[in-house]
């Protein structure tokens, strides 16, 4: 280990290394990355000197007081040659830790995103949330994880058949996704369920508003072939702690959602509650 990994805890370090077909970087205060986890890049250079002229000048929105991202630029590969990643950075004390991701392992969402939310795949969610994990922001904003599900989804299936309801549950998550912000992703989780990352929230009580907001675009009729659909959405949402694993923010969120569902209609039940 370098002396500038040694700038970050031991477990920090290994999480993100173990991130394939990922690079990430620490920047200081100054600019100066202090390491790269890939030996094509040198470290002690400003950032901007690894990204394409043009791209560079865009840094300024990524190394915010605020975790930011997807943001689109070219990063240099070891022939100097531009190659288009989502770069998500996430501020800590000492500067940032920045993740270059490269836009061909994005999945359904590759290439120049058209909305402000992500359409993620789920195995992209997931890493995205042990990544987050491993990298938990101090600057008094926090990181929500939400499971949320179409509590009238299996109405349509049983009557109009599984395809309208498929049909159904691409329009909610697209209507999400056009209304996240940017830098917040969504993943299908299963056939009723979605799992969301809301970056940059206040508190829980925030996040709930956030939520609130997405209700009421889910709730607008849905325009089937031969009718219309009205769904609401319950959900789950907790707060990603520092030194937790994925699966008990995950499991903490599932668990929201099942108090959620059970109360009945568009409920979003916080853990811990409000």
């Amino acid at each position: 280990m370098t002396v500038g990994e040694q700038m970050i805890a031991a477990d920090e370090w290994a999480a993100l290394s173990s991130c394939a077909g990922d690079i990430q970087a620490h920047v200081a205060a100054d600019g100066r990355v202090t390491w790269w986890s890939d030996d094509v890049h040198p470290v002690g250079l400003p950032l901007t000197g690894a990204l394409v002229p043009d791209d560079a000048r865009l840094l300024g929105a990524v190394l915010a007081e605020d975790a930011t991202g997807p943001h689109w630029l070219r990063l240099r590969d070891a022939q100097g040659h531009g190659r288009w990643m989502a770069v998500f950075a996430v501020p800590r004390a000492d500067g940032w830790i920045v993740q270059f991701r490269d836009v061909r392992t994005l999945g359904p969402s590759a290439g120049m995103p058209q909305q402000n939310g992500v359409l993620a795949d789920r195995e992209q969610l997931l890493h995205e949330v042990a990544w987050l994990l491993s990298a938990t922001p101090r600057t008094g904003k926090e990181t929500a994880v939400v499971t949320c599900e179409l509590t009238d989804l299996a109405s349509v299936v049983k009557e109009q058949g599984r395809l309208a309801g498929e049909e159904v549950m691409e329009v909610a998550v697209g209507r999400i996704a056009d209304s996240l912000r940017s830098g917040d992703l969504v993943a299908r989780l299963d056939a009723n369920r979605l799992l969301m990352v809301l970056r940059g929230v206040h508190d829980l009580t925030g996040a709930v508003e956030v939520l609130k907001r997405l209700q009421e675009v889910i709730a607008e009729p849905i325009v089937l072939a031969e009718s219309e659909a009205q769904q609401s959405m319950a959900a789950g949402v907790t707060l990603i702690s520092a030194g937790e694993s994925a699966e008990s923010v995950l499991n903490r969120s599932a668990g929201a959602l099942d108090l959620a569902v059970h109360a009945g209609g568009d409920r979003v039940i916080t853990s811990p509650p409000l």
